[in-house]
């Protein structure tokens, strides 16, 4: 099972009413909608994400027991 997080955050109302109505119109939960919008949102930039150096890290470093990112078995 995957860990969730909870977070809380602030809407102006048109934005609200926007998400209610749309919600409404898909037959979904207000945080079924809130969630759908997020993960698109990733999606969307998830280049963006792909350019941060803190990725370029992985796989470029050598250990005696060999490239960890190919290792299935990294985080035992």
């Amino acid at each position: 099972m995957t860990e969730t997080k909870h977070i809380q955050t602030s809407l102006d109302m048109v934005t609200y009413d926007h998400l209610r109505h749309l919600s409404e119109l898909k037959n979904k939960s207000l945080k079924e909608t809130i969630q759908e919008a997020i993960k698109e949102y990733i999606k969307r930039h998830e280049g963006e994400l792909m350019k941060d150096s803190f990725f370029g890290i992985v796989g470029s470093f050598r250990t005696k027991e060999g490239n960890w990112s190919e290792r299935n078995d990294w985080r035992e």
